[in-house]
């Protein structure tokens, strides 16, 4: 089962089987659908916020003499949407000036405070609700609240819910994966969209060639394609067992009978050239054909076994062609497998080219490979665009631009990828997450946070993406606070006609 089913699940549970007593319950109209009158329509709710925090509060008129109680919801901003715990909230009463009362409380449910607040004194003030946890403190304030004298002049207001509001509780988000962000201009980059592909980077793979005729001997029995391997890493032997022509092991002790022939010469030639008995020049001779000996000889010596040729592993990383199989016979020259370091790969986008003028403010890109939805950055990588086509490619009719990453072990070589390649950034854009945008037959949606527990569907008009943010054309203002995670969540609740739960824990 999928975390987004599961969510799902998690969201009609709450909105169907929620128990709590009610607090601002929706009433029935008599054809199974919520009413929008709420039924306790002296209850007040305000919603506020800081860089760190939101308040969600929600509480009855305040009346001298009165007991008020305040349920405040905060949640952390900045932690995925979590409700803080474990914190003291302390909340001031100031009317007209004059006189300041403070309730403190310590949440009983994660996020959850209970505040009790009884008037002294009638007249407009505020109330500041100050969040203290360790070293963190932040503060709210609630300007223009008023103290009534006494119950009976509590004006009845008849909050209304907004025509498709939508309620999606506390409780929900900070149980499922839900993000809300407030939308700001910032800048953007005109997107290319590309097809390409993730290679080795040269020098980063190499073959690995048989420099002799003979039978082909793994030197591991589970090597296969994609076996890791060290630089240095005995891979082959190349046997000339049975071979009358071209056999290793034969070549191998003719070299050392050489050598020894050539060094006993060239030892014996030292002597006899300090005694002119020998010419200069035969002694040169001798010192020269046993140095040439030498080299072959320990060369030969260096690679060559009594089993046969040894075959090593150029450099450290992964099998990544695997040409022979073990007893097949392979000539001098042919390839025998071909290693990989996977360590740094060359990202090849293919630019159509009626984007030839644009090619040249082409600086960044974003990426998503064919097996993944994880979209990338060059950044993240390590990267750097390396070169951007002057000609079209042969045979494909494309512009290549060409990008070096560092592989973080899961890009794989090989792969087809999309990429978003992006141009200079252009200031004053609204940007808002991919995730946020839902598509209903051609037409695109965000949910627009109106108050704590409450969201509205907005059509929206998108423009360029680079997969990760997309520019907003039109249906949003910057400031506005949208679902970024979870918008199928909101989409859910939206379905739903059960009663909304109340906040009365």
């Amino acid at each position: 089962m999928t975390k987004a089913i599961k969510a799902l699940i998690i969201v009609m549970l709450f909105i169907t089987g929620c128990n709590h007593e009610a607090g601002h319950n929706h009433g029935d109209d008599g054809n199974g659908t919520a009413s929008n009158q709420i039924d306790h329509i002296d209850q007040e709710s305000v919603t506020l916020y800081t860089e760190n925090l939101e308040l969600f509060t929600e509480f009855d008129p305040l009346v001298v003499g009165e007991t008020s109680s305040f349920i405040i919801h905060l949640t952390q901003l900045n932690n995925n949407y979590s409700p803080l715990a474990d914190a003291d909230v302390v909340l001031s009463l100031e009317i007209d000036g004059k006189k300041k009362q403070k309730s403190v409380s310590q949440a009983g449910i994660p996020g959850i405070y209970h505040v009790e607040v009884s008037p002294q004194l009638a007249g407009d003030g505020k109330i500041s609700i100050e969040i203290i946890k360790g070293e963190f403190s932040d503060q709210f304030v609630l300007d223009h609240v008023h103290v009534f004298g006494k119950q009976g002049d509590v004006h009845s207001h008849g909050q209304q819910a907004s025509s498709g509001q939508i309620f999606y509780s506390k409780e929900q988000a900070w149980t499922t994966e839900f993000n809300v962000e407030p939308i700001m201009l910032q800048s953007f980059s005109k997107v290319i969209k590309a097809s390409g592909e993730i290679m080795a980077m040269p020098g980063e793979k190499q073959n690995v060639i048989s420099k002799n005729d003979g039978i082909v001997m793994f030197s591991v029995r589970n090597l296969v394609q994609g076996s890791p391997v060290n630089k240095g890493d005995l891979l082959f032997v190349i046997s000339g067992k049975g071979f009358t022509d071209d056999n290793i092991s034969v070549k191998y002790h003719e070299a050392r009978l050489q050598f020894e022939k050539s060094r006993n010469q060239y030892q014996r030639h030292q002597k006899l050239v300090e005694e002119k008995i020998v010419s200069e020049s035969q002694f040169v001779e001798s010192r020269n054909r046993y140095l040439a000996d030498s080299v072959a000889y320990f060369n030969l010596k260096q690679n060559v076994s009594n089993g046969g040729l040894k075959v090593y592993a150029p450099l450290a990383g992964y099998i990544h062609e695997l040409n022979v199989s073990e007893g097949q016979f392979a000539s001098t020259g042919s390839l025998l497998a071909t290693i990989s370091s996977n360590r740094v790969m060359l990202l090849r986008a293919d630019v159509s080219q009626q984007f030839f003028k644009t090619l040249g403010q082409i600086s960044d890109a974003t990426f998503r490979p064919a097996y993944s939805d994880k979209v990338y950055t060059i950044e993240e990588l390590n990267g750097k665009l390396l070169a951007k086509a002057s000609s079209v490619a042969e045979n494909n009719h494309y512009m290549p631009v060409y990008f070096e990453v560092i592989n973080d072990g899961t890009l794989l070589e090989g792969a087809f990828a999309e990429f978003y390649l992006k141009t200079e950034p252009q200031p004053g854009k609204l940007i808002i997450p991919v995730s946020a945008l839902i598509e209903e037959q051609n037409n695109f949606y965000v949910y627009v946070q109106m108050a704590g527990e409450s969201f509205r569907k907005q059509q929206v008009q998108p423009g360029d993406s680079d997969g990760i943010y997309l520019e907003i054309l039109s249906g949003l203002s910057a400031g506005e606070r949208v679902v970024t995670k979870g918008a199928m969540l909101i989409k859910a609740a939206s379905l739903s006609t059960a009663p909304i739960h109340s906040h009365s824990h």
